[in-house]
């Protein structure tokens, strides 16, 4: 049974936008993806020039795309919510767009942070890194997003060197005041590889990810939030299943090398250094046209077009649940 065609389930008049504003983060964690923090770009100084440029992009999707909402995922192997601006841009960016913000966070800022900036989000991961984190602060803000109406998720990265502290966290984490998400993520060596340092209990363990959902009654008042499967995988022996991206990953349903990818049309990425490109596999979509929303005379006159995957392995999970086929 091998795949060959992926279809997103995600609304033909929706943009996905993962957004890495900085590359400086208070955690050094020992599996962190090589480059993710380098501190070679810190964070955009022009907040307002940055903002301009989002909706300059935006603006050009509504009239190219008839995108009409946008979901913003804000994200780094950097800390995002070490950058200064971060505030103004969720503002503002909400202001003048239909706007759906995820942030992507550590958790490590104080309680009163999260308290004064928590309005600013719609949806909140908090990852959680056995090496630095300070569990009992990460559950208290995980309960104070709850607490705000937000939807939240504790993401326990799970070590196989660390293994048991690793289980004695999200044990913690199920004793916590409220029933927010947990989930359990595999660490790999590099994309797409790595899964065999598991044993079967371990990769059993990692695999049934979902470890905490919350109440029915939270859960149908927030249905239009949550999906309950991201894709849809066709295999060659004319089959298909709903599949939600950990799924494609943990069944190692993600070699795409070769495969037409629509990755430009349902999501873009921007980088550390201000860069539109295709996904996170950091391609051009667009034509060979260079776009950076720290330009001042960005031009987001743009159409995506359809890439060719040049990656043997696709290792994250926004991206393999993008529409793609051989």
């Amino acid at each position: 049974m091998i795949p060959i065609k992926v279809v997103s389930i995600q609304e033909s008049d929706l943009l996905k936008v993962s957004f890495f504003p900085t590359d400086i983060c208070n955690f050094n964690c020992s599996y962190c993806f090589p480059g993710s923090h380098d501190e070679r770009y810190r964070y955009p100084k022009n907040v307002d020039l940055v903002i301009t440029n989002f909706r300059k992009l935006f603006d050009a999707y509504k009239q190219k795309l008839n995108k009409q909402k946008f979901h913003i995922m804000i994200a780094g192997g950097g800390e995002p919510t070490m950058w200064p601006g971060l505030e103004k841009f969720c503002k503002e960016i909400k202001e003048s767009h239909d706007v759906y913000i995820t942030i992507i966070s550590n958790g490590s800022r104080s309680v009163r942070w999260w308290t004064e900036n928590s309005a600013y989000f719609d949806d909140a991961v908090l990852s959680c890194h056995h090496e630095y984190v300070d569990i009992d602060h990460h559950i208290a803000v995980a309960d104070l997003l709850f607490d705000a109406g937000l939807k939240v998720t504790a993401l326990m990265l799970m070590d196989a060197t660390a293994w048991n502290k690793c289980v004695t966290y999200v044990d913690k984490m199920l004793s916590s005041k409220h029933p927010w998400y947990i989930q359990t993520k595999e660490i790999v060596d590099s994309p797409g590889q790595g899964v065999d340092v598991y044993t079967p209990e371990q990769f059993e363990y990692v695999n049934n990810s979902i470890k905490r959902i919350p109440n029915s009654d939270w859960i149908f008042k927030r249905l239009n939030d949550i999906k309950l499967h991201e894709s849809v995988v066709l295999f060659d022996n004319n089959t298909a299943v709903a599949a939600r991206p950990h799924t494609i990953l943990t069944n190692g349903w993600n070699e795409f090398k070769g495969w037409r990818c629509n990755v430009g049309f349902e999501i873009v990425s921007i980088n550390a250094s201000g860069q539109v490109l295709a996904g996170s596999c950091q391609l051009n979509a667009f034509g060979g046209k260079q776009l950076n929303v720290l330009n001042e005379d960005f031009d987001a006159d743009i159409t995506p077009e359809q890439i060719l995957c040049p990656m043997h392995h696709c290792s994250c999970q926004t991206d393999t649940h993008v529409t793609k086929s051989l």
